[in-house]
C-alpha cells in the first residue's frame, strides 16, 4: 500500500510521543485543575484521579494509533476515533476530547494518502457518521431533549467534520503529489536510461569508425610498403638506384601510416575517456602544424580572416582537408617547404595546402601513391557543397584547394 514520505514520518515514535504529550496536556487539564482545586464540583461518578489516568491511557491509544497508520491506515484510523469516543462518552465529558479531533485529522490524512480517494472517502464518511451518531446517542441517553440533542451534535461534531475532512482532502492531495513526482521522477530515469543508451550507441559507432580507419591504414598502407618492399628487393640487383628510390617512397610511405594510426589512436582514446574530446576543427589548425613541424616539416601558414566563428561541419571538413593535405605532402614531398593558406570572406572559405617539389622526383611518382584519402575526403566536402582540386601546380609541386560555401 504506497504512503507518502509524511505519512511514513507518523511511523516514527517521536512522532508520536509529540502526538501524546500535545493531547494529553490539553485532555487532561480541566480533570487536573479539578484535581488541585479539590473534589468539590465534581460531577462525575468517576473520582478525578481515575479519570485523569483513563485519559491519559486514551491519549496514549491514540498516539499508538498514529504509528501504525502506515501499515494499517483504516484500523488505526478507527482506532482514534474510538480513543476519541471513550473520553466524550464513556467518562462524559466532550468538551475534553476535542483536542483529540485534530489526531483524528492526521488519521484521516494517511487514509487518504494510502487509498483511492473512493474508499477512503467511504471509510472517512462512515467514520464521522458512527462518532456524530454516538454522541447523539449519549446526550440523549442523558435525557435532553431533542432540541438540545440537535443542537449538541451540531456544536460538536462541527469540528470534528470539518478537521476530519480537511485532514482527509489534503490527505488526497498529498497522494497526487506523490503520484506526479514519482511519476516525474520515472520518467527522468527513463530519459536518462535513454540518453545514456544513446551516448554507447554513439560511442560503439565512433569506434567502428575507427576501427574501419585503423583497418584502412593498417591494410591499404602497409599492403603498400610490402608491396614497396618486395619491388625494391627485385630491382637492387640490375637497378640499385631506383631500389634506393623505392626505399624512399617505403619511408615517406611508413611516415604516412604512422601519422594516420597516431590520429586514429588519439581517437580511440577520446573515446573510451570519460569526457568525449572535441571534434578538430580549424580552430586546432596551430596543433597539428606544430605536430607536423616537431617531425621535420618546413610549414607555413598565412591566413585572412577569422576561424573562430565559422559553422561547425565547414570547419571540421576543411580542418580534415588541411590534415589530409599535410599527410600527402609528408608521404610524397619530404623535406620540401609546405604552406597552408586559408581565407574567409562573407560567403566562402577557401583553405589550401601548397608544397614545393620533392627534392628527388621520380617520372614513376604518381604511381606509388594510393590515392584513397582524397576519396573520402570528396565525400565529406559533397556533404557541404564544397570543392576539390587536387593536382600539380607549374613548379612541379602539389596544390590541395577546397572552396566550402558559408550559406545557403
Amino acid at each position: 500500500m504506497p504512503t507518502g514520505r509524511v505519512v511514513d514520518l507518523m511511523g516514527e515514535p517521536a512522532f508520536a510521543l509529540v502526538v501524546f504529550v500535545a493531547t494529553v496536556v490539553q485532555v487532561c487539564a480541566d480533570p487536573l485543575r479539578a484535581l488541585i482545586n479539590g473534589a468539590e464540583g465534581w460531577n462525575l461518578p468517576l473520582p478525578p484521579g481515575l479519570v485523569i489516568a483513563l485519559a491519559a491511557l486514551a491519549c496514549l491509544g491514540q498516539a499508538l494509533f498514529v504509528v501504525r497508520l502506515g501499515r494499517w491506515p483504516i484500523p488505526s484510523m478507527l482506532g482514534t476515533v474510538a480513543c476519541y469516543l471513550f473520553v466524550a462518552v464513556v467518562l462524559g465529558n466532550p468538551a475534553w476530547a476535542v483536542p483529540m479531533q485534530l489526531v483524528i485529522a492526521l488519521a484521516m490524512f494517511a487514509v487518504g494518502a494510502g487509498l483511492s480517494p473512493l474508499v477512503a472517502s467511504g471509510w472517512s464518511v462512515l467514520a464521522v457518521g458512527g462518532t456524530l451518531a454516538s454522541l447523539a446517542w449519549w446526550a440523549a441517553g442523558a435525557g435532553a431533549p431533542a432540541q438540545v440533542v440537535l443542537t449538541f451534535v451540531v456544536t460538536e461534531g462541527t469540528g470534528l467534520v470539518t478537521t476530519s475532512f480537511a485532514g482527509l482532502i489534503f490527505g488526497v492531495l498529498w497522494a497526487a503529489h506523490e503520484r506526479r513526482t514519482e511519476r516525474a521522477r520515472r520518467l527522468a530515469a527513463e530519459a536518462a536510461e535513454r540518453e545514456e543508451r544513446a551516448v554507447e550507441a554513439t560511442r560503439n559507432a565512433e569506434r567502428a569508425r575507427i576501427a574501419q580507419e585503423l583497418h584502412d591504414v593498417a591494410g591499404q598502407h602497409l599492403a603498400g610498403l610490402v608491396s614497396l618492399c618486395d619491388a625494391s628487393a627485385e630491382l637492387a640487383p640490375a637497378h640499385p638506384q631506383l631500389a634506393l628510390d623505392l626505399i624512399d617512397e617505403v619511408r615517406a610511405e611508413g611516415r604516412y601510416a604512422a601519422a594516420s594510426l597516431y590520429g586514429a589512436l588519439g581517437d580511440l582514446r577520446a573515446v573510451d575517456d570519460d569526457k568525449i574530446a572535441t571534434t578538430p576543427d580549424l580552430r586546432m589548425l596551430p596543433e597539428i602544424l606544430t605536430f607536423w613541424r616537431e617531425r621535420g616539416m618546413d610549414v607555413e601558414f598565412a591566413g585572412e580572416g577569422s576561424l573562430a566563428d565559422l559553422p561547425a561541419v565547414v570547419s571540421t571538413t576543411a580542418y580534415r582537408a588541411v590534415q589530409e593535405g599535410l599527410s600527402n605532402a609528408a608521404k610524397h614531398a619530404a623535406g620540401a617547404t609546405v604552406r597552408v593558406v586559408s581565407r574567409v570572406t562573407s560567403e566562402r572559405l577557401h583553405v589550401a595546402v601548397e608544397n614545393d617539389p620533392p627534392k628527388r622526383m621520380r617520372a614513376d611518382e604518381a604511381e606509388l601513391g594510393l590515392h584513397w584519402g582524397l576519396d573520402g575526403l570528396r565525400e565529406k566536402l559533397s556533404l557541404v557543397d564544397g570543392m576539390l582540386q587536387a593536382s600539380p601546380d607549374e613548379s612541379g609541386g602539389w596544390r590541395l584547394s577546397v572552396v566550402i560555401p558559408l550559406s545557403g
